[in-house]
């Protein structure tokens, strides 16, 4: 009885949670006159991220450093072919060029800076701060660079010319109130999905690296799999792509950074084989499949699930 109210209240939270997040940072983004893609790789990806984050953080001061490391590798994986395959068969996802090279070029170099500092064995507090600094980096980039097409601002341009500055400023208050408030239902609903998950798995005897890339990968990036659902369905291609791209560097850099802050945590180097190159060859499919198609339709969306079941099975 618990375990399916932790399982069903933890989905509810989620897909309300993701409802509101999405239809506010694309109203902020608005506000702002940024573009979607902008608040979506930052506030957003961020901010789905923090359940991995919590989980990450528990996992390496109680000592199971596998489950931090299975826990990065393991969402990346399910953001790249999970998220992005349920996102494609909603509704194609239409791809920028010039953003899909820009931003994939980043997290292609962040997913290599990853496994060099991690092919020593340890992420040291040395190696943390190497990648808190590039996420840093990558963020200020992010905001301050100028928009390709200049999607993020309305086209009513006259309409918000008119509107008082603190009109102004209470609309993007009341946004990031909502956004702020969707975030923490999306963190309740994960953390309620991930307690009622692990009881499960741990009642079928799995062990804890395969948790970590199973149960605990896919519960932590339920937020960016309902996110990036709503945003399909609402035609928000920019906000999928920047979510699942933004969330993606935030686990390689963030994640993996300021735990290593916290703890040095040791990597078994089997993390570094199968996993990673899953890991890494689908980001760079997804790269140049977004050159050479320019979308994501829903063939290539159910070819990923499957790829996503097939790993999921090979780890079980």
């Amino acid at each position: 009885m618990i375990l399916a109210l932790l399982l069903i209240g933890g989905i509810s939270l989620l897909l309300l949670g993701g409802h509101y997040l999405v239809s506010h940072a694309v109203n902020l983004a608005a506000q702002l006159k940024l573009s979607p893609l902008v608040i979506s790789l930052t506030i957003v990806a961020f901010g789905t991220s923090a359940p991995e984050l919590v989980v990450s953080l528990d996992a390496v001061l109680t000592g199971h450093d596998d489950i931090v490391i299975g826990n990065i590798i393991g969402s990346n994986i399910a953001n790249l072919l999970l998220v992005v395959a349920v996102s494609a068969l909603i509704f194609p996802v239409t791809l920028v060029k010039a953003t899909i090279k820009r931003e994939g070029a980043a997290l292609i170099a962040a997913s290599l800076l990853f496994a060099l500092l991690a092919h020593d064995g340890l992420f040291s507090s040395l190696d943390g701060l190497v990648l808190v600094a590039c996420l840093v980096v990558y963020t200020a980039f992010a905001f301050l660079k100028p928009s390709q097409n200049g999607d993020g601002v309305s086209d009513e341009t006259g309409t918000e010319d008119r509107v008082s500055p603190t009109a102004g400023s209470t609309a993007i208050m009341r946004d990031l109130l909502l956004i702020a408030a969707a975030l923490a239902a999306l963190a309740l609903g994960s953390h309620m999905f991930v307690d009622g998950a692990v009881r499960l798995s741990l009642v079928l005897g799995v062990s804890e690296a395969v948790i970590g890339l199973t149960v605990v990968a896919v519960g932590t990036a339920a937020p960016e799999i309902v996110t990036a659902a709503i945003a399909a369905w609402r035609r928000q291609p920019d906000v999928v792509i920047g979510n699942v791209v933004g969330s993606s560097i935030f686990n390689l850099l963030g994640i993996a950074g300021t735990t290593a802050l916290v703890s040095s945590i040791e990597v078994d180097h089997r993390f570094l084989g199968f996993d990673f190159g899953l890991m890494l060859a689908t980001s760079i499919l997804i790269v140049v499949g977004g050159l050479v198609l320019g979308r994501l339709g829903r063939t290539v969306g159910a070819m990923m699930l499957f790829a996503y079941i097939g790993y999921l099975v090979k780890l079980v």
